[in-house]
């Protein structure tokens, strides 16, 4: 037997406790996630009133994904990824305070640009440090407590928004101490990160991956593009429609909540079954929630909670299905540029769904945002519809 078979079947040695640092580490930076991404669209509404303006803050952090994630790979074939990944949290953590310092929509275009390109990065590293260490029969389920404890922390961040609302110093601070703390995982002792070869570190080899795997290509366009605007328009919708402020901030807790609950059984039915069927049937929930969100939010029916709770749920689990097939699919030496291909095309998605969403919702105001997430949900179905007649 192989070592690479041996490695495919048992993992690394000492592999859970490098999984633990690299999940706990993006479990506390998605409690950034959940907290900025409410707090920059309340207030960039309070400041401007335009949904296009709030679009256009999401663009940055989109584009930077979309630069920094196809040299990624190159990037932590030179670098100590543990130290550069500690770099990265602190900016992140300073930029919180800049934010709150400096209240200029320019400004924190430039902010949310910066600070996407490290965490970006972050994020290519973990998934693929995750899915090289943890075997084959068992990765869905280990995805299926990254994505629990990203969305955990996701969730905990959008209560925190809630607790200490989005005015004032504390959810800003709040921020800035939680990257703090997401670099404390990054200590513990364990196997690194599988550097990758140079040769096959660059966009060049992205784009080839990116062909031997169009669907999960495709599958990480339409997450990014449904999760990036669902995240910031859907609590302005709810706003706008005539929920109280904290009702509208508590619908991304709801929706955090679900992911919660569904990944692991969404995971474990990933080990067992069809993951591309899995993948198609969570994705048609990109189609019904925003059609069922428009029904709840008729008489701001508390019901909109557990269609979110769904909602975002059942769609979150497209991404971690596809990460589960990078790891089934190719070999180590090659994780690190496919996850760094599903990154970069889930920032694709995250560029183009806002330029949709946010003017949508300022012409036909506030529903039309409902409009544009129903749109940019058919982009899977469609896509593997077609292919499996083709």
């Amino acid at each position: 037997m192989s070592e690479e078979t041996t490695v495919e079947q048992n993992g690394l040695p000492g592999w859970r406790l490098s999984a633990a640092a690299a999940i706990s580490c993006v479990s506390i930076t998605g409690m950034t996630f959940g907290l900025s991404l409410p707090l920059l669209a309340f207030n960039l509404e309070f400041m401007t009133g335009s949904g296009t303006i709030i679009a256009l803050n999401a663009l940055m952090g989109a584009l930077s994904t979309v630069i920094a994630a196809p040299f990624a790979p190159a990037l932590l074939a030179r670098v100590p990824t543990r130290p550069f990944l500690v770099v990265s949290l602190l900016y992140t953590g300073l930029s919180f305070i800049a934010y709150k310092m400096i209240p200029n929509v320019p400004f924190w275009m430039f902010l949310r640009f910066s600070s996407g390109i490290f965490i970006s990065i972050l994020f290519v590293a973990s998934e693929a440090w995750i899915v090289q260490l943890a075997p084959n029969h068992i990765r869905s389920r280990v995805l299926g407590i990254y994505s629990v404890a990203l969305s955990a922390g996701f969730g905990l961040g959008g209560l925190i928004v809630a607790i200490l609302g989005v005015r004032g110093w504390a959810p800003f601070v709040a921020g800035s101490v939680i990257c703090v703390a997401a670099t404390l995982p990054l200590l513990l002792p364990g196997p690194g990160l599988h550097i990758p070869e140079k040769a096959r570190s660059g966009i060049r080899d992205i784009i080839n991956i990116a062909k031997k795997a169009p669907r999960l290509m495709v599958a990480a366009l339409a997450f990014g593009a449904i999760e990036t605007s669902a995240m910031h328009f859907s609590p302005i919708w709810a706003f706008r429609s005539g929920y109280a402020e904290t009702q509208a901030q508590l619908l991304i807790a709801a929706g955090a909540v679900g992911v919660i609950l569904l990944q692991l059984p969404l995971g474990w039915l990933g080990d067992l079954f069809d993951r591309y069927r899995l993948m198609l049937i969570c994705a048609f929930a990109g189609i019904i929630g925003p059609a069922l969100m428009y029904l709840a939010g008729q008489n701001h029916s508390p019901m909109i909670y557990l269609v979110f709770f769904f909602y975002v749920g059942l769609v979150e689990a497209i991404y971690i299905l596809a990460l589960a097939i990078v790891g089934q699919r190719f070999s180590r030496s090659e994780m690190t540029t496919a996850s760094a291909a599903l990154v970069t095309m889930y920032g694709l998605g995250s560029l183009t769904s806002p330029v949709l969403v946010g003017p949508l919702m300022d012409i036909i105001n506030p529903n039309g945002a409902l409009i544009g997430l129903f749109v940019v949900g058919l982009i899977y179905p469609i896509t593997a519809l077609l292919r499996r007649r083709g």
